[in-house]
């Protein structure tokens, strides 16, 4: 999540370490310059032709444009999807991308030359009426918001929506939190002999020398909901984070937290025995450090500071493929499509209700941090705008 302004998802490549270091930078980079195409046996004609499918721009529900039968028959004659930046590793979407591929006889162009959600804004923008526009957005919930503002994406409701929490959706209908997770602090039990669990355990001068961020919290979504986590823990909030700034200024200053960007292969090699990120990215680490470096990263979620962050998916108003675009949203919010966000270790929206329904991949939900939904407040817009002018202008001259 180091990529550009703070609310950009990537997470960055591991830069340091061997063996494990080698295999995560093999995945995360696979198909990076070229067009990912799936399901080229796609059973609609592929490129529309002969095909009134144009009634879907304007349908803001599936009942509005015919109906769920009539929405895959006209996907169909459609034949392609269009995306960008949806990372094979990120959120598993390499797993939904070939479900939906395989489930619907849809072709995938999905381009992993950049991931950045300004890049994908800026895609819509440059290519107005043209067929390699983008179908679909998945980027952080500031950009998306931008883009609704800016009339670039298309107002679309879902049939699972009376499952998703008002406050994951857009008021203008244009965006919906579709997948997000948690902070918590990742611990290698090889290197350090009592974990901490929640912040203020980050003190003890036991931990000198131990804890690091992924990245700087004025470039990076990731550290920047750090800091708000640690207002939580510190006497702060959503609406005072200065009580956050403070606490990482404490641990610089004792000489508890390190200036290293902390990766998988900074874990490996002993360099960040301890690290603060989401629990979706800790996960994977995790089980690739077990596996192949006998190393345990115990993941803890801190009780006294908790935060939550969603990412915005999003359909674009000038999309070449309406009617595909809406199926794959459609395929995206439903109990599939929800599951196998889940299997990414990320939290999906829907999470909680399918918990309460039993629809929920029980398998999946055991891999999670916490077993018990979502739970962590994330702050709203204007919050996250506010808190992000103190943390540029303070967190230099704080943390050194």
């Amino acid at each position: 999540m180091s990529r550009g302004r703070s609310t950009d998802r990537l997470p960055a490549a591991p830069t340091r370490g061997k063996g494990l270091t080698s295999r995560m930078n093999t995945r995360i980079l696979f198909g990076t310059t070229t067009v990912l195409a799936l399901g080229l046996t796609a059973c609609g004609s592929g490129d529309g032709e002969g095909t009134d499918t144009e009634h879907w721009r304007d349908a803001t529900s599936v009942e509005d444009g015919g109906g769920m039968e009539q929405l895959i028959e006209d996907a169909q004659a459609e034949g392609t999807f269009n995306a960008m930046g949806l990372y094979e590793d990120w959120a598993n979407y390499g797993g939904l991308l070939e479900a939906f591929s395989e489930e619907y006889g849809i072709e995938i162009n999905n381009d992993t030359s950049t991931g950045s959600s300004q890049d994908l804004i800026n895609a819509v923008i440059n290519r107005q009426g043209q067929d390699n526009s983008l179908d679909y957005l998945d980027t952080g919930v500031s950009f998306a918001e931008e883009a609704a503002e800016d009339g670039l994406l298309a107002e679309y409701t879902p049939e699972t929506i009376d499952d998703i929490p008002e406050e994951f959706v857009s008021e203008s209908g244009t965006w919906i939190n579709h997948l997000g997770g948690t902070i918590a602090i990742g611990c290698d039990t090889s290197r350090v002999e009592e974990c901490p669990t929640n912040f203020s355990d980050l003190l003890d001068e036991q931990y000198s020398g131990q804890v690091a961020l992924p990245s700087n919290p004025t470039a990076s979504e990731g550290s920047f909901m750090i800091v708000h986590a640690a207002a939580e823990a510190n006497g702060g909030s959503f609406d005072d984070i200065e009580p956050g700034i403070e606490f990482f200024g404490e641990l610089s200053q004792m000489g508890n937290l390190i200036p290293v960007e902390a990766d998988a292969g900074t874990i490996e090699t002993g360099e960040t025995p301890i690290v603060i990120d989401w629990d979706y990215l800790l996960q994977p680490i995790a089980n690739d450090l077990e596996a192949d470096a006998d190393i345990e990263l115990e993941i803890n979620l801190p009780e006294d500071g908790q935060v939550s962050s969603f990412y915005a998916a999003s359909i674009n108003d000038d999309a070449p493929h309406p009617a595909v675009a809406r199926l794959f949203f459609e395929f995206l919010f439903s109990d599939e499509g929800q599951n196998i966000l889940l299997e990414g270790y990320v939290s999906p929206v829907r999470l909680d209700a399918m918990i309460e329904q039993g629809t929920v991949n029980e398998d999946a939900l055991a891999e999670l941090p916490s077993q018990d939904g979502i739970e962590a407040p994330q702050p709203t817009l204007e919050q996250r705008e506010a808190n992000q002018q103190l943390v540029n202008e303070q967190w230099d001259g704080t943390v050194q």
